[in-house]
């Protein structure tokens, strides 16, 4: 008789825990939020996601430089996934040598990493490269990083961008995209 007792015990011990697991999970792919946007803030870096419902975008990581003078947007840093590979996108105003292409330096870097404008648009000219996991782990250590870019005259101008906030937001960055591809992530959000 106790045999018994013990054995449902177990039993129902058992059920419980299954029941209360599959209750979690199914919360969790079902009131995930795939119709709404995000954006979250880590210091001077921030994070906008699309919809989940919309599959065919990703989140990006964004810097946004700002003139302190006009209060007018300098430079915008936006990295994220295309195509499975990781870009950055820079932003900078109408008026650059676009032969030059765009320059990123961190900290005393003697050579920087010299990559093309892919289009301009009305508001700026924006450069395009694929970033490459020595260039990413760089943007998690270093101390100061420049984008540099060429003037109509010639000169080049070095724009200051922060790293600081950069490894949370890496970090949120990846979680998120695992969150919004994966129902199974989901199931732990």
């Amino acid at each position: 008789m106790m045999k018994k007792w013990v054995e449902r015990a177990v039993l129902g011990g058992g059920a419980l825990v299954i029941g209360v697991g599959l209750g979690w999970a199914v919360r969790g792919v079902a009131t995930y939020p795939s119709n709404i946007q995000s954006v979250a803030t880590y210091d001077d870096w921030r994070i906008a996601c699309p919809p989940a419902a919309t599959k065919d975008q990703n989140c990006r990581m964004i810097e946004q430089v700002m003139d302190n003078r006009s209060n007018q947007s300098v430079l915008q840093m936006a990295m994220g996934t295309e195509k499975g590979k990781t870009v950055l996108d820079v932003s900078v105003p109408l008026g650059v040598l676009l032969t030059a292409g765009v320059g990123l330096s961190f900290d005393d870097q003697k050579e920087p990493t010299v990559f093309q404008f892919r289009t301009c648009t009305q508001s700026g000219c924006i450069g395009h490269l694929e970033v490459d996991d020595k260039v990413k782990a760089t943007f998690g250590t270093a101390k100061e990083g420049k984008i540099l870019v060429a003037g109509m005259d010639g000169k080049v101008v070095a724009i200051p961008v922060s790293l600081k906030g950069y490894p949370d937001a890496a970090r949120a960055y990846s979680k998120t995209e695992s969150r919004r591809n994966s129902w199974f992530w989901r199931l732990f959000s």
